[in-house]
């Protein structure tokens, strides 16, 4: 296998894992109890509004999840706005496949934990991850 080859998998195995945290509107809806059509509607606003994110496979849109509070009828949490806001402040953080890459990938910032696993329990220390990101992407040594 060259190193092409190599490429594409790892990145097809990332889409895999980050599909695999992620639901269509339809799936989101049942989860909240509500209506597709009110729920695909409400997606789009969040994602409009910079709430939420979304990744597009063979022509399907998900969404994470992870970034909905079960406790508010999954709504965004309330600091997701905040941690995309400041991944989005660099080029390569600007698509939904980067953002899913940067919330199911290991962390050393949190000690080697994923950000979407404590979104819910320690948003501050998340949103301190996505800056360090962001900082270590832009230096000149990053």
């Amino acid at each position: 296998m060259n190193a092409h080859e190599t490429m594409a998998r790892m990145q097809e195995d990332l889409r895999r894992v980050a599909l695999g945290e992620m639901s269509q509107a339809h799936e989101l809806a049942e989860l909240a109890g509500r209506g597709a059509e009110e729920m695909l509607s409400d997606l789009k606003r969040w994602k409009a509004e910079g709430r939420i994110f979304s990744v597009e496979q063979d022509g399907a849109e998900y969404f994470p999840f992870y970034a909905l509070d079960p406790g508010a009828g999954y709504r965004p949490y309330p600091f997701m706005a905040e941690v995309i806001r400041i991944l989005y402040q660099t080029e390569g953080w600007s698509s939904g496949w980067a953002l899913a890459a940067w919330f199911i990938g290991l962390n050393s910032f949190l000690d080697d934990q994923r950000p979407l696993d404590l979104l819910a329990l320690d948003p501050e220390w998340v949103i301190e991850a996505a800056r360090d990101a962001v900082e270590t992407e832009q230096s000149p040594h990053g």
